[in-house]
Parts: C-alpha cells; sequence; structure tokens
C-alpha cells in the first residue's frame, strides 16, 4: 500500500532533493505542505506533481 502523505525526511529520501529544497519549493509556492496538528507532511501527489515540474524521474519501489 502506498502512503498519501509523507513525513520530510520520507519525501526527502522519496525525491532526492535535500529538505532544505523541499522547504525553498514551499516557501516559492511550488510545493504544498499540509499540517496535521503540529506535523508537517507533503502530500504524494504534490510531491509528484512538484517532481514532474522539475524534471526529476522517480523510479517505482
Amino acid at each position: 500500500m502506498t502512503k498519501r502523505f509523507y513525513k520530510i525526511t520520507e519525501a526527502v529520501d522519496y525525491s532526492g532533493h535535500s529538505r532544505s529544497t523541499l522547504y525553498e519549493a514551499h516557501k516559492r509556492g511550488d510545493l504544498i505542505f499540509t499540517k496535521f496538528g503540529g506535523a508537517t507532511r507533503i502530500e504524494k501527489a504534490d510531491l509528484d506533481a512538484y517532481l514532474d515540474a522539475t524534471g526529476v524521474k522517480v523510479e517505482a519501489a
């Protein structure tokens, strides 16, 4: 089963981008973060859309 939301560390592993790159993309409005209480998550669909826009290819696990 594929996860719908990733923790930041999981998004880093999945995307190959650094934590700071993901936060910079969020700051520019290129990547949406979702808050669950105090926890920050990135929806897989949003991360995939961001990676598609940047031309990054992610291999299926």
